[in-house]
């Protein structure tokens, strides 16, 4: 069994759906002149989906009452910075110390919000950022190409733009 994902900016199509099923032609038009081996896993393919990557500006609020939400269902984000299982499992294990540590739900829930806003929203924000850097036009043609990947990849670049990912630790990050 072998997953193929294949990202192409449109704008004609926006269907919120992850079950939607694509075409074999509609792959190998995206595709065009692309690889033969990628044809291949695409002709090889019994069921090919396709879904919209919605962007979307990071929630201010997420928590009412005794309810809250946790993961995609309040920071949705797009798969540019690879985060989106991480946004679930921080915020279970931040929520977890905030309804250890304070007795009052609607008050833990609260706090769980409060401690998580930031950090999510840079997330989505820098997923959503990385979805251009991606797919900059610059990267169309060689000469831009290593311009751009000179500019963008230098370690320091790289260290400046992601290491507050790496550093962050659910054990001691403020409640």
């Amino acid at each position: 069994m072998m997953n193929v994902v294949g990202a192409r900016e449109r704008d004609d199509w926006q269907v919120e759906s992850w079950s939607t099923q694509g075409t074999l032609e509609e792959c190998l038009n995206d595709f065009a002149g692309w690889n033969d081996d990628v044809h291949a896993l695409f002709r090889g393919s019994d069921t090919l989906f396709k879904w919209a990557l919605m962007g979307r500006e990071p929630m201010q609020c997420w928590t009412r009452g005794r309810a809250t939400l946790l993961g995609d269902a309040c920071h949705p984000t797009l798969p540019f910075l690879a985060q989106g299982a991480v946004h679930a499992i921080e915020d279970g294990y931040i929520l977890a110390r905030c309804l250890e540590a304070f007795d009052d739900v609607p008050h833990a829930l609260q706090r769980y919000e409060l401690a998580r806003r930031e950090r999510t929203s840079r997330m989505v924000r820098g997923s959503n950022e990385n979805a251009t850097r991606f797919h900059n036009p610059e990267l169309a043609h060689k000469e831009g190409a290593q311009a751009y990947i000179d500019r963008e990849w230098q370690p320091d670049r790289v260290r400046e733009r992601y290491d507050w990912l790496f550093t962050y630790d659910v054990d001691t990050a403020a409640i």
